[in-house]
């Protein structure tokens, strides 16, 4: 979650406070047979670096001329000590004072950067609503349909977010967290050359985005691009050596392209980092049975029906006593 943090903190401190906000009144959510036991299952999208945005001290509105009636001051001190605790690191903290400075002044740059902290605290449903507001006080603020969407995709409202997302990405296509995001929804649709193309921006924008060789080689693998998979999780390796998704998944293309001996290595080592990776074991069970070692391929299904992969327990049936 680093790379994510850095990217919320970043857009907290990059949108300036805005005097014309409304004031308040007074007070009174079966893989093919083809294709092998490919993991994550699902593309992931915990780990996310952002996008660039311009540093600053929250403040740039240039407006420091005009006179401020009481409430716009207080809300502009709130804001600036809101600003300096998301720096900081202390997103509560943020999230208090952005609040005391909306009490003041109803302001859509406010909004986004307590829905953006909102989102590193897991609170999605907030997130939604302040990014909702912010849309609602100034349409044109589209980063926040980028805030809106990773909301709704992480509470599975997947139209949603995919909706929000397209909006966003129509308007600034320079974070590569959105088209992960994209990626990751087009996968849920078996859009798989969709969701490949998405991935091939983030790799454009940043080439050492978690996890991005990985679940790019799980596309490129799923529309038969095997050597290309097995490039991918080659980088994806030189990036994390210990990763056991690659070295099963890289097993998986290996298999496919009938290089079976380094397949092999992939997936032993792929259990040496993981003694309970089931789709690993289901892997080199297939292996062991295309090398004609049937015991062996059931001792590993056995292994991994055990942790969980149910798929598993249908090879059972079928191939062992």
């Amino acid at each position: 979650m680093k790379q994510f943090t850095i990217f919320v903190v970043a857009i907290i401190c990059g949108l300036p406070f805005s005097v014309n906000a409304q004031q308040n009144p007074p007070k009174t959510g079966n893989t093919q047979e083809t294709i092998l036991r490919l993991t994550p299952q699902t593309a992931d999208t915990s780990k996310n670096k952002g996008v660039k945005s311009s540093k600053g001290n929250g403040d740039k509105s240039g407006m420091s001329h005009k006179v401020y009636t009481p409430e716009q001051e207080a809300a502009r001190n709130f804001f600036k000590n809101g600003i300096q605790k998301a720096k900081a690191g202390d997103l509560n903290g943020a999230i208090d004072d952005f609040t005391k400075s909306l009490e003041q002044v109803k302001d859509a740059n406010v909004y986004i950067k307590r829905g953006t902290a909102y989102l590193m605290i897991k609170n999605y449903g907030a997130a939604i609503q302040d990014a909702t507001e912010c849309l609602r006080l100034q349409p044109a603020l589209f980063k926040a349909y980028y805030v809106r969407g990773v909301g709704r995709y992480e509470t599975e409202d997947y139209k949603g977010a995919k909706e929000d997302l397209d909006l966003y990405l129509g308007k600034d296509r320079t974070n590569p967290s959105a088209f992960n995001y994209m990626a990751a929804l087009l996968f849920m649709d078996q859009d798989f050359n969709g969701a490949l193309i998405n991935y091939n921006e983030v790799v454009k924008l940043d080439p050492k985005f978690p996890d991005i060789y990985t679940n790019r080689g799980m596309m490129r693998h799923y529309t038969l691009d095997y050597k290309g998979a097995i490039e991918d999780y080659n980088e994806a390796l030189k990036l994390t050596p210990d990763n056991p998704s690659a070295y099963n998944n890289r097993g998986a293309a290996r298999m496919m392209v009938k290089e079976l001996d380094s397949a092999m290595v992939d997936l032993n080592k792929a259990i040496s980092l993981n003694d309970k990776y089931a789709q690993a074991y289901d892997n080199r069970g297939r292996l062991k049975q295309e090398l004609g070692d049937l015991a062996g391929a059931c001792a590993d299904w056995k292994i991994a029906y055990a942790n969980g992969l149910v798929v598993s327990n249908e090879r059972i049936l079928k191939f062992c006593k």
